[in-house]
């Protein structure tokens, strides 16, 4: 498999193209942040609720 690959697409009309590696990245550190901040938001939520 090609990591290097650029793929295309457009947002608001406008081209976009990023490697694969990145994208693939990039994909992983949001939803590995948001597992994070859902976790900490319910830890935070069931502190205050003592």
């Amino acid at each position: 498999m090609n990591w290097k690959r650029p793929i295309r697409f457009k947002i608001s009309g406008f081209p976009w193209e990023i490697p694969l590696n990145v994208l693939l990245l990039l994909i992983f550190l949001t939803v590995l942040l948001m597992i994070a901040g859902a976790y900490m938001g319910f830890q935070f939520g069931t502190q205050t609720n003592r």
